[in-house]
């Protein structure tokens, strides 16, 4: 890897680039590096009274420069399944037409649906309102044409960014399915625990199968933190693991740890070659149940603005350990926030060569050939000049999997060892923006939002607020089967009383009360 040693990967939740960083530059304060390099300086912001959608009565609704610091906007979740992702992008839940131009059109009009303050769904935070996020992607590198792997929610995107594909067998174990939308266990006879879904092999299993297979060479830490473990009484809970599949071996368990031995170890220069960072998930928002610090709407963004603060802090804290860091930042999905710019077609279907499988059937009939909405993708390093956009320099445009492609090439892993799938393969990677031979000496001061203002309302809980409600109802299952000497069935809930708590997580109708219930039913089963 050359002059780094330490790659960290953190992957935030739910959000367009034009919601956390579309005013990030304006044509009197350009970006002061390109790359590609241009000799006019690009970047694909927002301009005020320029983009807009259109209401049922036919009213332009513009898109609002900041939200006044209330960091809870839009301040109810929006629609983020695939159908409604094409009535965002296309103006219609249908299919569209191979190669149909995407409008951008249908965000206002999909939130109208589900929340009567539709205009929230065009307010995009500015610099001043989350100068953590803003003042990394200045003070270092950001691509302004980055763009989730499916236009849907967040396991598929996340399964993407850890497999190149989202595939996974159906509730019958029966039907290999390329899936689109995240699956709740309620709906589907408890078949499979919640997010116990995605069945192919990781960038995580690639590394192990090549020699890279010591915590020294990567490391998953999850973000439990105070509420999760204390409150809910659940320890080294790891979203990615129970998503995955082919991570749920044994051999893995010393491979995932907590966010507090990671900042610990990035102070002390100790650091694996590969971090990957999950946020505290939130369940809640603003000074009720749990908030998280996964910027995922509706939830207060401040606690997520400090979260990140806090890593990029332990890793300048150790200069010498810095001076060999790459810290990558990015979101999963857009979260059905407004974004202006079209995503590409030119999407390569993972099981184009015959290293990923080919499903036997596809969810929505979508066919994975387009991109998702686009989103944030920051470069943190002291070898990345300040003060630059970048951009991939042919065709296809960056996406979950250049993550992928640029790490396992950073680690010396031979492309022919890969076998991730034809996305992974022909992703454009991004070791290019490391331009400085020598590392930069300043340390930009980064802080939160002192004016902030904090959320005080409840909300329904969202579908991934449920699914992990699901998926930890699970996890506690598994531990209580696991002390009791028990066999654990897979999901199955073969008794009347665990169906019942499935039941009751699925009819809470707040997140506060979904959180009151989880919490409820966790200390009943770890009591």
């Amino acid at each position: 890897m050359q002059k780094i040693k330490h790659i960290v990967y953190l992957m935030l939740e739910n959000r367009s680039f034009d919601n956390v960083l579309g005013w990030l530059y304006d044509e009197q304060n350009s970006p002061k590096n390109n790359i590609p390099s241009q000799t006019t300086p690009y970047f694909e912001g927002l301009k005020e009274n320029t983009y807009y959608n259109i209401d049922k009565e036919g009213k332009k609704c513009y898109v609002t420069k900041g939200t006044s610091n209330k960091l809870d906007v839009p301040s109810y979740d929006p629609n983020e399944v695939y159908e409604h992702v094409n009535n965002q992008v296309f103006g219609s839940k249908t299919n569209p037409s191979p190669g149909q131009k995407p409008t951008m059109s249908g965000f206002y009009e999909d939130y109208a649906t589900f929340y009567n303050n539709a205009p929230q769904i065009m307010q995009t935070y500015t610099p001043d309102e989350l100068p953590v996020l803003n003042g990394l992607a200045k003070n270092f590198a950001v691509s302004d044409m980055y763009f989730s792997s499916v236009p849907t929610q967040t396991n598929c995107n996340r399964a993407f960014a850890a497999c190149g594909n989202s595939l996974g067998v159906t509730n019958d174990n029966q039907t290999l399915q390329a899936w689109v939308n995240n699956r709740n266990v309620s709906l589907f006879g408890l078949g499979k625990p919640a997010g116990n879904q995605f069945n192919q092999p990781t960038m995580w299993n690639v590394l192990y199968d090549n020699g890279f297979n010591t915590t020294d060479d990567w490391m998953l830490y999850n973000s439990s933190g105070a509420n999760w473990e204390n409150k809910l009484k659940l320890e080294g809970y790891s979203y990615t693991r129970a998503l995955m599949e082919q991570l749920q071996d044994q051999k893995y368990d010393s491979h995932f740890g907590k966010m507090d031995d990671f900042l610990t170890n990035a102070q002390n220069g100790t650091l694996p070659t590969f971090s990957f960072l999950e946020p505290e998930w939130g369940l809640m928002w603003g000074g009720i149940g749990i908030n998280g610090n996964d910027y995922h709407p509706p939830t207060n963004l401040q606690p997520g603005e400090a979260f990140v603060k806090s890593i990029y802090d332990a890793l300048t804290s150790n200069q010498a350990a810095w001076e060999q860091t790459l810290f990558i930042i990015n979101f999963d999905e857009h979260g059905g926030t407004y974004d202006h710019v079209a995503p590409p077609w030119n999407a390569a279907a993972p099981w184009a060569n015959q290293e990923t499988p080919t499903p036997q059937a596809y969810e929505q009939d979508f066919k994975f050939d387009r991109f998702g909405v686009r989103v944030p993708l920051i470069l943190v390093s002291p070898l990345v000049e300040a003060s630059t956009v970048f951009r991939a320099s042919g065709d296809t445009p960056y996406d979950h999997t250049s993550v992928i492609a640029t790490i396992l090439k950073m680690m010396g892993v031979s492309q022919d060892k890969w076998n991730l799938g034809s996305r992974v393969a022909n992703a454009p990677t991004f070791e290019n923006v490391l331009t400085l031979g020598t590392p930069r000496t300043d340390i930009p001061t980064i802080n939160v939002n002192a004016n902030a203002q904090v959320a005080d309302i409840d909300a329904p809980p969202n579908d991934i607020q449920q699914t992990m409600a699901q998926s930890v109802l699970t996890t506690a299952l598994q531990q209580k089967a696991q002390k009791q000497s028990a066999k654990y069935t897979n999901g199955q809930a073969t008794d009347k009383a665990t169906k019942d708590m499935r039941q009751s997580l699925q009819n809470a109708k707040t997140i506060s009360e979904l959180s009151s219930v989880l919490e409820k039913h966790l200390k009943t089963i770890l009591q």
